[in-house]
């Protein structure tokens, strides 16, 4: 999430909009940059307090654009720029702090994860070692990937969208300075058709918007033009910049709106809003307004400029890259949000350890003698890192650490997979039928819903093999409910996927003279309240929207839309004669099945839910208003099955997530393997 941070020695930026052809020191930006990674760490340890702390980041990438700009410019009017100068700049700069980070957390890894954690740990290093980690994020974002906060690299995010515009940024400006042609010109090009292309994307494909360079570069160019415009001489642009180097009043003013901006910002915004959207917009101009306004405006040079801050400014690189990791593995191993206190304990550690690797290592390797077998050194380094880590992700984690076969078996239990299927997810490209696995080659029975229809199907096979008959499961998407020309938006992902799997399943379905029985089953309360349940889903997904395919969002509410799909569905499964069984869903746990059990090689706390279960009297509350809502559309039609397959699981008082050493889940909502063969055993007679 931190920006390309050149620090004291590096900085030849201006000190005003009169003087910026001058190039020079500007502490400001050094406290400005402390603001931003304070609000990312704030956000972090203490969302609740820091709603929009996330646009940090926002500021970093302007601040970057304008001082690379800068930098390459300057080098380039002094006839001293060289791709291989720079690169190499960059290499000492970012490598140093980010291999010891990265090499830490893989030793980290080995004691602490179990092996599907490490694994993922390994990969996301090996992603991180080539500057591609907001690639392979956005592969993993949706509603069946980790908690946010259990991924200990997940803030490398932005430095990939940074790495990936330097890889063409400074050719633009080299080739614009060699051709005589107006950088300005092609950046705000650039700018716009990114910010279109963002504000385009960010309500249909949030999590491509936000992890795509492609839609956020116009923040970093936003800092770029900033720099070009400061060194133009030309026409309008020479006047202003004569008007704001000569006119105190609008520089203040400047300042304090873009001081204004960054705070309400800070303390205002929220995860509920389409960000990066036209809510991007606050930060990016607010920095863009203190930036411009120079250094000796009242806040840049009282408030910003102040010691403190510009020294939490120079060590923000390695601040950044320590408090994530550390706070991330906290939540690991606690199996849930640590407590405020040991929050508070790990961000005053991420402090220690940025200081540290500040004095100790960037500040040696970046400077002095031997600069070029410095930068071969580090570019090594990180190759060897990468390297384990793509032998970590091959290996699977390193199951072999673990010589407890009670720890392997839990484990185990864990980890979701159809045998001879294709996992969680249906391919339906290319083909007619959208089926994501079969006992047979033409089933007479198939389950259809979201990833609960995959989870309950695998305890289903050998039920329905016993009764001579094969099943299948169709749709199984990820976050749609079985519903015809219904579709769901949440914070990430192409919310038409539901059409092109679920509608799609069941039109396939309605068809098929061959399917005699149509088996559903949802997470329906998700779908109805918009809203995950339990602190495990507090912060991982934003607010989920049900709207019909050809309606605007806002027309219905979730409730509404799902009343009527499933009136839809139902009817439409009917009138084609088959038969149709209505499954409610197992219990929301709103917890993570792994703080049921002390099997983790280390912990911070030992703490341990116990039971493992969630109340019977919580389970009903959730789930009061759909199951009503529910059985009055199924009273209405007598001939579908209802099972309840809750009741495999519940006794009057709780909910079970796990019985005898055995995990019913992998989560904290989708049974495992064990808890779909034993809640369709304990309800074997009804099905």
């Amino acid at each position: 999430m931190v920006a390309l941070m050149p620090e004291k020695a590096d900085l030849n930026v201006a000190s005003s909009a009169k003087s910026l052809a001058k190039p020079s020191y500007r502490p400001d930006i050094d406290g400005l940059r402390a603001l931003a990674v304070l609000a990312v760490i704030a956000f972090h340890a203490f969302p609740a307090w820091v709603s929009g702390g996330f646009i940090g980041v926002d500021i970093f990438f302007v601040i970057s654009g304008y001082l690379i700009t800068n930098l390459v410019q300057d080098s380039l009017q002094q006839q001293s720029f060289s791709f291989r100068t720079f690169y190499a700049s960059r290499v000492r700069r970012l490598f140093p702090a980010l291999v010891i980070v990265l090499l830490a957390c893989q030793v980290f890894g080995w004691f602490a994860l179990l092996s599907d954690e490490y694994k993922a740990l390994g990969k996301h290093i090996a992603a991180s070692t080539v500057f591609i980690p907001n690639l392979i994020f956005w592969r993993e974002s949706g509603y069946f990937d980790y908690a946010a906060d259990a991924k200990p690299l997940l803030h490398l995010w932005s430095l990939g969208i940074e790495e990936q515009f330097y890889i063409f940024w400074p050719v633009v400006v080299w080739l614009g300075f060699k051709y005589s042609v107006s950088i300005i010109k092609i950046g705000t090009t650039i700018l716009l058709a990114s910010l279109l292309l963002n504000l385009t994307m960010v309500e249909e494909a949030a999590s491509a918007t936000f992890f795509f360079p492609v839609t956020r570069m116009w923040e970093l160019l936003s800092g770029c033009l900033l720099a070009s415009l400061a060194r133009s001489n030309t026409g309008s642009v020479a006047a202003i910049k004569a008007k704001l180097g000569t006119n105190r009043v609008i520089n203040e003013a400047l300042s304090i709106l873009g001081l204004v901006l960054l705070i309400s910002g800070v303390f205002l915004l929220d995860q509920e809003l389409s960000f990066p959207g036209i809510w991007a917009l606050v930060p990016v101009f607010g920095t863009c307004c203190i930036i411009l306004a120079g250094h000796q405006s009242w806040v840049n040079q009282s408030l910003l400029a102040n010691r403190p801050l510009v020294w939490i400014g120079l060590i923000s690189f390695p601040l950044y890259l320590w408090h994530w990791p550390l706070l991330s593995f906290a939540r690991i191993l606690e199996g849930s949000k640590p407590d405020w206190q040991i929050r508070a304990v790990l961000v005053a550690g991420s402090f220690a350890l940025a200081f540290l690797t500040y004095t100790l290592i960037e500040r040696r390797l970046r400077f002095g003698r031997y600069l070029q077998a410095k930068t071969f050194g580090l570019i090594a380094g990180m190759i060897l890192v990468g390297v384990i880590g793509f032998g970590t992700y091959m290996q699977d984690g390193f199951t072999s650490r673990y010589a407890n076969r009670a720890i392997e078996a839990q484990i185990a239990d864990l980890k979701f997979d159809i045998p001879d299927g294709t996992g969680w997810y249906c391919d339906d490209s290319g083909h007619d039928s959208p089926r994501c696995h079969a006992t047979g080659p033409n089933p007479t029975v198939v389950v259809m819903g979201d990833s609960h229809a995959l989870t309950i199907y695998s305890g289903l096979r050998e039920r329905f093999k016993a009764k001579g008959q094969a099943i299948g499961l169709y749709g199984a998407s990820d976050g749609c409910p079985p519903l015809l020309s219904v579709v769901i938006q949440d914070q990430g992902g192409d919310y038409r996927n539901c059409l092109k799997k679920g509608t799609r399943a069941i039109q396939r379905v309605i068809a098929d003279s061959a399917i005699q029985e149509v088996i559903l089953t949802s997470r329906g309360p998700m779908y109805t309240t918009g809203i995950g349940f339990g602190e495990v889903e507090s912060e991982q997904f934003g607010t989920w929207v049900l709207h019909f395919e050809s309606e605007d969002k806002s027309l219905r509410s979730n409730e509404a839309v799902f009343t009527l799909g499933l009136e839809k569905t139902l009817d439409a499964l009917l009138a084609a004669g088959k038969k149709v069984t209505f499954l409610h869903d197992v219990p929301e746990l709103g917890f993570d099945i792994r703080s049921c059990f002390s099997f983790r090689p280390l912990s911070i706390t030992n703490k341990v839910t116990t039971p493992c279960a969630v109340s019977r009297k919580d389970f009903e509350a959730r789930t009061a208003a759909y199951r009503t809502m529910v059985n009055k559309i199924l009273a209405q039609r007598p001939a579908i099955k209802v099972i309840d397959l809750a009741e495999g699981l519940c006794d009057e008082q709780w909910c079970f997530g796990s019985k005898d050493g055995a995990l019913f889940y992998i989560d904290d909502d989708h049974l495992s393997h064990r808890g779909a063969d034993y809640v369709v055993r304990k309800l074997w007679d009804k099905f």
